[in-house]
């Protein structure tokens, strides 16, 4: 305890101070990182039938070998997979705090090692069931770059490389997928829209149209909507009237559908319902508006964008409006920009991906990892290994030996 008054201007002597209660105070901090060399000692056994020798395995390594555990190999990969952070900088992270100098090949190898065994596992697979079985899905795509856009085949891809992410609106499940295009047969080939016939939030990108007739229904992402809608309304003082009227109408009904989910009132209760109503109302005049005032003016190339754009929200009004009448359904597509925010931060740290395949191994492990965490689970412990009862533990020893590999 200090010995002097801790008061501005005094510097009393505590001593002839009275005691009083005591209070508390806490510190959380984790223990210093230190290095551990277990030794395993490993039985062997030579096979009475075929005579062939049998060799018990460590935990998280192999016989004759010295390698790095699965805490050192999480250390490895999460840097990157959840920070953006390039290999090589990754690298010479671990060498600050743990101590561990590890090369840009050990970090590159335990993604690739860890996306191995995920697809050994049938991560993928385990995915698209999981998503299928959904009953609202939403999906968006970003281009990215990559040097060697490589195909299926082994030549090169055309169009332009995308990730793609299929989620729920909610953060339990977030899957990331590449493609070498952003083309319908590559968007059906993911193998999660075809045959499925529920709710999907997207934009009006045509690729996802080819599901629309099995599906059962689709929420247009209304902040695309809103975007549209605020170009249009600055091109001229005529546009900007109808344009304004729509956007405003759309956020007055965002606003009453969360305020009902809010409170837990029914969303066709009369007060609700009338207000949807009128909102509704509004939008559909607006599109007549809008279709009317731009029929006759000229525009450099084609229609002009705003009789476009009222046509075509006129026409596809009843997915605009979805979420006021299935509330399990967002009105904005945010949850996939969101989700997409980290191969975009990724791609801005890195530039680009070397291959597809290494792509591929990002989307999955971030696939693994984003997922477990939003179902709760450490990061940290979706790398550790069931340790092995084979094999005789001799721990705590330092003696001279290879180095790990």
């Amino acid at each position: 305890m200090a010995t002097g008054c801790a008061s501005v201007g005094c510097d009393s002597d505590l001593a002839d101070g009275r005691d009083l209660a005591d209070t508390w105070g806490q510190v959380w901090d984790i223990l210093p990182a230190q290095w551990e060399k277990i030794n395993y000692v490993l039985g062997r056994r030579r096979c009475s039938c075929c005579g062939a020798v049998n060799t018990a395995v460590p935990p998280c390594g192999q016989a004759v070998a010295v390698v790095y555990g699965p805490n050192l190999n999480a250390a490895a990969i999460l840097p990157s997979s959840q920070g953006n952070v390039p290999v090589e900088a990754t690298a010479r992270m671990m060498e600050a705090p743990l101590e561990a100098k590890v090369s840009t090949g050990f970090v590159a190898r335990a993604h690739e090692r860890l996306a191995q065994a995920l697809a050994g596992a049938g991560f993928d697979d385990a995915m698209v069931a999981a998503l299928r079985a959904e009953g609202v899905l939403c999906a968006d795509e970003t281009p990215v770059n990559v040097v060697d856009n490589v195909d299926g085949d082994g030549g090169m891809a055309t169009g332009s490389p995308h990730v793609v992410t299929i989620r729920t609106p909610g953060e339990r499940l977030v899957w990331y997928r590449e493609v070498t295009a952003r083309s319908s047969a590559q968007i059906r080939n993911l193998g999660v829209f075809d045959g499925w016939h529920e709710v999907l939030v997207r934009d009006d990108y045509a690729g996802y149209h080819q599901f629309d007739a099995s599906l059962d229904a689709v929420q247009q992402c209304c902040s695309h909507v809103l975007r549209h809608l605020d170009y249009v309304a600055g091109l001229d003082d005529d546009n900007k009237v109808w344009a304004e009227q729509a956007a405003r109408a759309l956020k007055a009904a965002a606003k009453l559908v969360d305020q009902a989910t809010a409170t837990c009132t029914d969303i066709n209760a009369e007060a609700p319902a009338t207000a949807l109503a009128d909102a509704r109302e509004l939008y559909d005049q607006a599109m007549l508006v809008g279709i009317s005032d731009n029929l006759s003016p000229p525009w450099h190339k084609g229609n002009h964008p705003g009789l476009v754009l009222a046509r075509r929200l006129q026409h596809k009004a009843d997915e605009v409006w979805l979420f006021t009448k299935d509330t399990r359904t967002p009105w904005t597509n945010n949850a996939s920009e969101r989700a997409l925010k980290g191969p975009k931060l990724h791609q801005k740290v890195s530039g680009y991906w070397q291959t597809t395949l290494t792509l591929s191994r990002y989307c999955r492990v971030r696939s693994y990892l984003v997922s477990a965490r939003n179902h709760g689970l450490h990061a940290a412990d979706r790398h550790r290994q069931p340790v092995s009862s084979s094999g005789r533990r001799r721990a705590g020893g330092r003696e001279p030996g290879p180095g790990p590999r």
